[in-house]
């Protein structure tokens, strides 16, 4: 008999592990390169912090995220990647990373951390509010809320999964991971009314009504000048733009003129705005310590907009997004602590992290953070430092030969007309890995003093060498020290580290002040992005995009939106069956309906994919790069007559005005027949633009929004009878294992279980009887076939239960009805 083992995936949105038994904390691992699916991890709950992690899957990386401030996996949770590029190739690039906030306070240097090295010294923990209310109801009386969510227990409220785009989406086990949907700038429930909303006058909802341009601060057309223009409507800088790099016009107090938006738009995000440690009203007070709440209309409930619907108007501006918010207040919660222990700053951080699938932004990972003054005196001195950990390692690479071969250094120049702050992380691509898998990087993006602003402090330093810091006037003088100081590029092989440190080279970190000082209820906003690369001036362009992204509030070029669309399973072939919702789509940077095609795909295992069917407009494009390249293929109605792959069908119908107002749309299908019965497919049908200038041709992700089916069989609908003689076996010859044999699994090695399957295709629905036999003559096993289908699987075991070696192989396949015989042979290469 085998082991029963139980199913784990490491193609995941999220699996929330908790990592404490009782107070104890899993013992973490010693950094000896990346954890290859530990096996005896301990998984267990902490009642105390409720600690989880969550992981970024949709663009080209997947990458673990925790809700105290580290990344990566250090722990070694089985199915996870610390940052794994590109994705699919179990390539990994981090051991661990965090956050570092130091200040100076009551004259003492102190720094709290996300993790730092071997020490793995987490200051931080999740930080928790009571989703139990009392507010005083439309009647006087106090009424006391207590908020359950269906299908949200689990992180709700210890972080919050939005996204633009993506709902509902089915996982590897079988259930739905829930997204809060709802576009940023958008009136997502339509409740905007132009009698009362309409503050510009234009008829339609605005996100940006008062006219202002650009972020505060940033010198936004790139002119030398920083917030030159007045939000007025006139060109006063002469360059032909008009209100491209304000200085007024940030109406809700953002720090961004691009986003003011209209009432009604944006009011309803996700999560409760009267709980969620956010300033959502732009005027310095925060959840129970404002007045209206921050303007929730419903406190203590989701329904922030008091309309009995949940989360239905949010701000989501990447493809997947999680929030969540962490402090390190909790002196209990420390794990290892410096030599010197943990004096808490009484900061909180607000983290917001974003994904994108399209090819030009799928390679990093934004990390947006508020750093917020929690405590009731100021804290001086204040800068903040990235660390990291980054092994990187080859499939199949770890221990030593992972950690011990990278390099890095630091870079800070302009490329591609961007100025790049960034550290960088390579492999030794002459060792036992072969040709190196690519580079890491961390670069900063924003904070509240301009980049060209800020004192950067380098720090590189060696595991074997003995380099990782554990006191904390030490960590607190790497990041505050003077740039003229940093480290250079290393110049042979190790387990190194890298640390970014920044802070005002002069006075505060806002524009005029002349301190550097956070006081009590005051916020600190940094930005910062996790970037991979084939090599480094790929990672530098890809830097490149994560800047412009950033500058663009978060958003960027997009493909059209994701075709709706269902698959059904047939006894022969799989039908998908989808809408034309994406050909109306705007691209949200330049408002064009660019849709130019279909891109329909199918993987027996969700890493390759192939191409069925492609469909294209008979089009002249307006960019000759992208004409040249222009397929032409036609759409489905120019290629068939109507009702044989597509139709007219009707999907909405307004009843309140005479006549009704009918809407009708078209429903495409293709039948797949290249499929065998039993088999287990993958389906994603894919939207794909005209091409936008420096980023291509864009196309909807696949993510997890793929579909699956089997391929059937039902009695009713089958054309076989009782023969045998059209009996095969697949896959034939067997080669050591194949795509269906995965279940998702690990032994108690860590390794895939594949348990070996070989199908019996084309059996007589009445039933049949088989016998397989050696060679040499010697009898294998009996298998019984009953009736109702027509496929047999057989896990290659003898009637002893052993597995069967490599050879030749006969068998003999009889029908219960009749006296049909067929003899044939398959072969098995292990």
């Amino acid at each position: 008999m085998k082991k029963p083992f139980r199913t784990l995936t490491t193609v995941t949105l999220f699996l929330a592990f908790s990592l404490f038994l009782a107070g104890s904390a899993l013992a973490r691992q010693t950094d000896v390169g990346p954890v290859r699916y530990k096996s005896d991890a301990t998984i267990a709950a902490d009642v105390q912090g409720e600690r989880v992690l969550f992981v970024h899957d949709v663009g080209n990386v997947r990458m673990t995220l925790s809700n105290w401030g580290e990344q990566g996996n250090p722990d070694g949770v089985p199915g996870y990647f610390g940052f794994e590029f590109p994705l699919g190739a179990e390539t990994d690039f981090l051991f661990s990373s965090g956050i570092w906030v130091g200040a100076i306070k009551n004259g003492e240097k102190l720094v709290s951390t996300g993790t730092d090295g071997d020490n793995g010294t987490n200051e931080f923990s999740p930080s928790v509010t009571d989703y139990s209310h009392y507010y005083i109801d439309g009647s006087g009386n106090n009424q006391q809320v207590s908020i359950e969510i269906p299908g949200r227990e689990i992180e709700y409220p210890y972080y919050l999964r939005t996204s633009k785009s993506l709902s509902v989406v089915e996982t590897a086990e079988g259930g739905k991971y829930c997204y809060t949907k709802g576009a940023k700038e958008i009136d997502d429930d339509g409740d905007w009314n132009k009698d009362t909303d309409d503050l510009d006058g234009d008829g339609k909802p605005s996100s940006n009504w008062d006219l202002g341009g650009g972020n505060i601060g940033r010198d936004d057309d790139g002119d030398g000048l920083v917030d030159e223009e007045a939000a007025d409507g006139i060109d006063d800088d002469g360059d032909g733009l008009t209100d491209e790099d304000t200085f007024d016009g940030d109406d809700n107090g953002d720090g961004n003129c691009n986003y003011d938006p209209e009432p009604h738009i944006d009011e309803d995000p996700a999560g409760d705005m009267s709980a969620d440690f956010v300033d959502n009203d732009f005027d310095g007070k925060v959840d129970a310590a404002d007045d209206d709440f921050d303007g929730d209309i419903v406190p203590g409930s989701p329904d922030d907009d008091g309309d009995g619907v949940f989360d239905e108007d949010g701000s989501a501006r990447g493809t997947q997004e999680f929030f969540c918010v962490y402090d390190d207040t909790n002196v209990d919660l420390v794990q290892n602590p410096d030599n010197d222990g943990h004096t808490p700053l009484n900061v909180q951080v607000l983290q917001r992290t974003y994904a994108w699938g399209e090819e030009y932004a799928a390679d990093f990972i934004i990390v947006d953070l508020i750093i917020r003054n929690i405590g009731e005196v100021p804290i001086e001195d204040v800068y903040l430092g990235l660390f990291a950990d980054p092994d990187i390692g080859a499939k199949g690479e770890g221990g030593d030969p992972a950690s011990l071969d990278d390099w890095n250094y630091y870079y800070e120049g302009v490329f591609d007309e961007e100025e790049i702050r960034m550290m960088i992380q390579g492999d030794d691509e002459n060792d036992n890995d072969g040709i190196k898998p690519g580079v890491f990087g961390m670069q900063v993006l924003r904070s509240p003093a301009p980049l060209e602003d800020l004192n950067v402090a380098f720090r590189n330093f060696e595991r074997v060498a003995g380099g990782d810091p554990d006191l904390n006037f030490h960590k607190y003088d790497m990041i505050s020290a003077s740039s003229a100081d940093n480290s250079p590029p290393t110049t042979a092989f190790g387990d190194w580290r890298f640390l970014m440190g920044f802070g005002p080279k002069t006075g505060g970190w806002f524009p005029g002040e002349t301190s550097n000082i956070l006081k009590p209820d005051s916020s600190l906003p940094v930005t910062v992005a996790f970037v991979a690369g084939e090599t480094e001036e790929d990672a530098l362009r890809n830097a490149v995009w994560a800047q412009r992204i950033y500058n663009n509030d978060f958003q960027g070029p997009a493909a059209p939106d994701q075709p709706k669309f269902s698959i059904t399973a047939y006894p022969d072939h799989i039908r998908v069956t989808w809408q034309d919702n994406a050909e109306g789509s705007k691209d949200p940077i330049t408002g064009d309906e660019d849709f130019e095609g279909y891109v329909l795909q199918r993987s027996s295992d969700t890493n390759k994919w192939t191409t069925i069917q492609q469909y294209d407009l008979i089009n002249i494009l307006d960019d000759p790069a992208f004409e040249r390249e222009n397929l032409n293929l036609g759409m489905p109605y120019d290629l068939y007559p109507e009702g044989s792959n597509w139709r007219w069908v009707v999907t909405s119908v307004n009843n309140n005005v005479s006549p009704p107002d009918t809407t009708w749309n078209r429903e495409y299908w293709i039948d797949d027949y290249d499929v065998l019965r039993g088999w287990t497919y993958y389906y994603i049908v894919r939207s794909f633009d005209q091409g936008v200038k420096g980023a291509g041709v864009l196309i909807t992700p696949i993510g997890r929004t793929y579909q699956t089916a089997v391929v059937g069989y039902t009695e009713e609908t089958s054309t076989i009878g009782n023969s045998v003689q059209d009996v095969f076996v697949v896959p034939n010859p067997y080669r050591g294992g194949h795509s269906q044999e995965y279940s998702g699994g690990l032994d108690e090695s860590g390794v895939k279980i594949y348990p070996r399957k070989l199908y019996f295709m084309n059996l007589p629905a009445t039933g049949a009887e088989l016998n397989i036999f050696s060679l040499s003559g010697d009898h294998i096993v009996s298998l019984d076939h009953p009736a109702g289908n027509d496929l047999l699987i057989w896990d290659m075991e003898n009637k002893y239960d052993q597995e069967i070696v490599s050879g030749i192989y006969y068998y003999i396949v009889k029908a219960v009805e009749g006296n049909d015989i067929k003899i044939d042979k398959f072969v098995v290469l292990k």
